[in-house]
């Protein structure tokens, strides 16, 4: 079966520029409209299949973390696979991170609606994995006039409109990529003065950020189930985190009709640095 997923175009130079110096400046950038119908409803049923699916959800050691977030996408859905590399979320990713950056992951998220199980959200208000640049406690910030480094960048794709707070958004907290630390608090954290701004989109919108920023998807109070796709890319360097990690097997069909391109991000690497 073909994938709906579409080539796409990538921005024009110039846009792309402006794109990455508000990036950098506020750790994320709202794209807009990106995907058409059929790819959100591709994207969205692969989600449902998979959440529906039993071997998933129902075992521990199942394709998920915390029953909230369905690990390697790329496996289960041609559409998801062909994501990757769709304009202009790939071109964008080798502006910010380099030519040869990869797929670090491709996790989709769901919430269900009950805001009573997660009160502050799923996660609550965190930066991904590692703080990357830490301070010490007396230093407020890095300098803004330095262009703090991005190496690992995710682009989400709702596919579910989250067009208000109660279907819970992402949200933000602009420019705290920059405060070489988490969020101290759960309520309302603020950095620099700046608190949270939520992220509304439609069903095939697209937004990017910095994992140092400060995030987190708002509680879900609404009577549907919030459904996001994306992709999670990073700097060569950086690991790709394919559980079971080290006896991590890809399947040949993943590979199938990949461009070089693809291959690359999937994992295909020339030889470089340590090997």
């Amino acid at each position: 079966m073909s994938s709906p997923i579409a080539a796409g175009q990538p921005y024009s130079s110039e846009e792309t520029q402006r794109i990455i110096e508000q990036f950098n400046r506020d750790g994320y950038y709202h794209l807009g409209p990106v995907l058409a119908a059929d790819e959100v409803e591709a994207l969205r049923e692969a989600m449902a299949r998979k959440v529906a699916d039993p071997r998933i959800l129902n075992d521990e050691a199942g394709d998920h973390i915390r029953g909230i977030s369905l690990m390697r996408m790329f496996e289960y859905s041609e559409a998801f696979r062909d994501l990757v590399v769709r304009e202009p979320f790939v071109s964008l990713a080798e502006a910010i991170l380099g030519d040869n950056c990869h797929l670090m992951s491709q996790n989709a998220l769901y919430t269900e609606p009950d805001s009573s199980k997660v009160p502050d959200g799923p996660g609550g208000w965190h930066l991904d994995d590692l703080i990357h640049f830490p301070l010490p406690d007396a230093v407020e910030q890095h300098d803004p006039c330095i262009t703090m480094p991005c190496f690992v960048l995710q682009i989400f794709t709702p596919v579910s409109d989250v067009e208000s707070i109660e279907y819970g958004p992402t949200q933000i907290v602009p420019g705290s990529h920059r405060a070489g630390r988490g969020p101290a608090e759960q309520d309302k954290p603020t950095f620099c003065g700046t608190g949270p701004i939520s992220l509304f989109a439609r069903a095939g919108d697209a937004y990017m950020f910095n994992n140092q920023i400060w995030h987190r998807g708002a509680p879900n109070a609404s009577d549907r189930t919030r459904f996001m796709a994306g992709v999670t890319y990073s700097k060569r360097f950086i690991s790709q985190r394919f559980y079971p990690f080290i006896d991590y097997r890809m399947p040949p069909h993943v590979m199938e009709g990949a461009s070089p391109r693809l291959q690359r991000l999937l994992g295909r690497h020339e030889k470089g640095a340590y090997g």
